[in-house]
């Protein structure tokens, strides 16, 4: 179910027993609005209680102007509330991230240098896990 406005997302997050997020940090960056899917947020409370620490979201609800602004891709999953970027700065943590994901039948995965993308987007393609990074690296 998507959510829409700061006073929608609160109640969500009350009635939910979601203990380690707040609305805050998935309004846009831009204009301070947000519309996130509420099974993002019960998937990322226990991604939270599975790592044993904080998950910082480094990106969620982008606004059309703001996507463009950073350079996301049109038709983002972020400007329609069904993605999430959260920070992973080491090989291990985004190993546990991704195997968390795909174990919670989560199957659009972005990988980068320093976060995870997960969306829930009902009109993009499954079962995909891409890259950012822009050299090839060999284990």
């Amino acid at each position: 179910m998507l959510l829409m406005g700061q006073n929608e997302v609160q109640k969500f997050i009350q009635e939910n027993n979601i203990k380690h997020f707040q609305v805050k940090e998935f309004v846009c960056k831009h204009c301070g609005e947000v519309i996130i899917e509420s099974e993002l947020l019960k998937i990322l409370e226990e991604l939270r209680n599975f790592l044993g620490k904080p998950v910082i979201i480094t990106s969620a609800y982008r606004c059309i102007e703001h996507n463009r602004a950073i350079g996301g891709v049109p038709g983002s999953a972020h400007i329609r509330g069904y993605a999430v970027d959260v920070k992973a700065l080491n090989s291990n943590t985004r190993f546990r991230i991704v195997k968390f994901l795909l174990d919670h039948g989560i199957t659009r995965i972005g990988i980068a240098e320093t976060f995870i993308h997960f969306d829930l987007d009902p009109e993009k393609p499954k079962n995909v896990i891409w890259h950012y990074f822009k050299h090839s690296h060999v284990a």
